[in-house]
């Protein structure tokens, strides 16, 4: 018989990690980047950066319910990136310390406010 694969986020139930609340002012999550992915949503693929939690201050979420959780220090945890952040996690390299920390919104040209974020690699 062949070996069985299970599913690495869930265990087989795709549900994600934790997922960080970075959209508060002054939320601040810092972790290794494990990875990234893209997830389908109604808005289209939007990536989704794994971390190993090393320190945070924002609140944590899980399943589709949004309990709040606390992970602890070297849990994976998710984190939905908006655009501006997108862009700014695309040049953190995979085993990369990072610090992110929400500023709130700002007007950034002629269409909705943005979400702007501080990104510090260690």
């Amino acid at each position: 018989m062949g070996r069985t694969i299970t599913d690495e986020n869930g265990g087989g139930s795709g549900d994600f990690a934790p997922t960080a609340m970075l959209k508060e002012k002054g939320a601040m999550l810092k972790g290794v980047l494990i990875g990234k992915r893209d997830v389908k949503t109604q808005y289209g693929p939007k990536p989704v950066y794994s971390f190993q939690v090393l320190d945070a201050s924002c609140k944590f979420t899980t399943g589709k319910e949004r309990t709040e959780v606390q992970p602890n220090e070297g849990d994976t945890v998710d984190a939905f990136a908006p655009t501006r952040l997108a862009r700014q996690l695309a040049q953190v390299q995979t085993g990369e310390t990072v610090t992110i920390t929400y500023q709130g919104t700002k007007k950034a040209g002629k269409g909705m406010p943005a979400h702007f974020y501080s990104v510090e690699v260690a």
